[in-house]
């Protein structure tokens, strides 16, 4: 008997597979195209969306300048996945929002590749472009992006040199004036703080 059984079990580990595990250990890419090949793949929409949405935290893990831009992307995608852990939603509308999100961060990424601005001045940009206060005021942020960048590059040791944060924070409020104080020293901590994010460029 303990032959038979000793045998069964060879038998049963030559013949077992893992299915679906690698699926749910690996992290993927959080794109367009990834989206597009999960939709075709087999198993369940909730694993992929759980996937998409950690891919997209990686990639913010992987690049901290680029952070500003994909955090409220991925805040997004946290909401559609709490919803459907909920059930307010189902995994095939799920995928339809990732897509969504994954086209919006595809175009954010070619307009930061096309603004020719370095990641932490596009941050600057991308922050603002929704501000309120600075649309308002008709300050258009990609030209306030380029001036912080040039500021950055006359104040290079500003994130360990208090004298020059000093003056790069003096010199981005010029730009500002047509915001109200409050509004103006907000909108300069902002840009300061993008600027000097660790991890930058």
């Amino acid at each position: 008997m303990a032959d038979l059984a000793y045998k069964t079990r060879r038998l049963i580990e030559e013949s077992a597979q893992q299915h679906g595990l690698g699926r749910l250990t690996k992290t993927v890419t959080f794109d367009v195209a990834t989206l597009k090949s999960l939709r075709g793949e087999d198993g369940a929409d909730e694993g992929k969306v759980f996937n998409l949405v950690r891919g997209l935290q990686h990639e913010i893990d992987e690049d901290p300048a680029a952070a500003p831009v994909l955090q409220p992307l991925k805040d997004r995608a946290e909401r559609i996945l709490k919803d459907l852990e909920e059930r307010k939603t189902t995994g095939l509308a799920a995928m339809d929002q990732l897509a969504a999100l994954a086209a919006e961060k595809e175009a954010a990424m070619k307009a930061a590749r096309d603004s020719g601005l370095s990641a932490r001045a596009f941050a600057v940009a991308w922050v603002l472009r929704e501000d309120a206060a600075v649309k308002a005021a008709g300050i258009d942020p990609l030209t306030l992006a380029k001036d912080a960048e040039e500021l950055l590059g006359r104040f290079p040791n500003a994130s360990v040199n208090a004298d020059e944060q000093r003056r790069l924070r003096a010199s981005l409020y010029k730009p500002l004036l047509a915001l109200a104080q409050d509004e103006r020293a907000r909108v300069v901590d902002l840009v300061v703080r993008l600027l000097l994010t660790e991890g930058g460029e």
